[in-house]
């Protein structure tokens, strides 16, 4: 009795954890996600975004160590979480920008490290592509000449940052110089 019908989650293979969006489209369940575990079981956790609409996007950070696993949340309206220690202290701290668009967070995909990330947006209407060296502290709009269409998914090349792949409304672009200030996509 939660979240929505396509519902975005991550796994932690390492831990064989499941997290997934629990909020639902009227907004109840807010600030929650869910962790299902390898047995079945299913936790709660409850976060302090301040946020009433499902979490859109899950990325698990593939950086990690035995006591800390942190999980990246993006929102329907445009917000962008990080959570530290995820199902322990849970801190959540707001990385996203003021200048991203109210729109729905697509993917989230992590680069080199937490520092380099990519985030998409699926709507019509608003800059879809952004980028960040510094784990949120300045973002970058990588739009470049990508016709006005929705991105579905990023991903960073994991050999170098300087390749994207994006899955789009219209079939898949791809740019190799992303960390360029004139991003040309094919």
């Amino acid at each position: 009795n939660s979240g929505v019908f396509i519902n975005p989650a991550d796994y932690d293979s390492e831990n064989n954890i499941l997290y997934a969006n629990k909020v639902k489209f009227n907004g109840s369940q807010t600030n929650r996600i869910i962790e299902i575990d390898e047995d079945g079981d299913i936790s709660t956790i409850n976060l302090n975004t301040n946020s009433n609409v499902y979490f859109s996007a899950v990325k698990l950070s593939p950086y990690f160590d035995s006591n800390e696993r942190n999980l990246f949340l993006g929102t329907q309206s445009g917000k962008l979480y990080k959570i530290i220690n995820i199902g322990n202290s849970n801190t959540v701290q707001n990385i996203g920008s003021d200048l991203f668009p109210t729109g729905n967070i697509s993917s989230i995909d992590i680069g080199y490290n937490e520092d380099h990330i990519l985030v998409t947006f699926s709507n019509y209407g608003i800059s879809s592509v952004w980028y960040t060296y510094n784990g949120g502290e300045n973002w970058q709009e990588k739009e470049g000449n990508l016709p006005d269409m929705p991105i579905r998914w990023g991903i960073f090349n994991p050999n170098d940052n300087n390749f994207v792949l994006l899955a789009t409304e219209i079939g898949v672009w791809e740019t190799s110089n992303l960390l360029s200030d004139n991003t040309n996509w094919l």
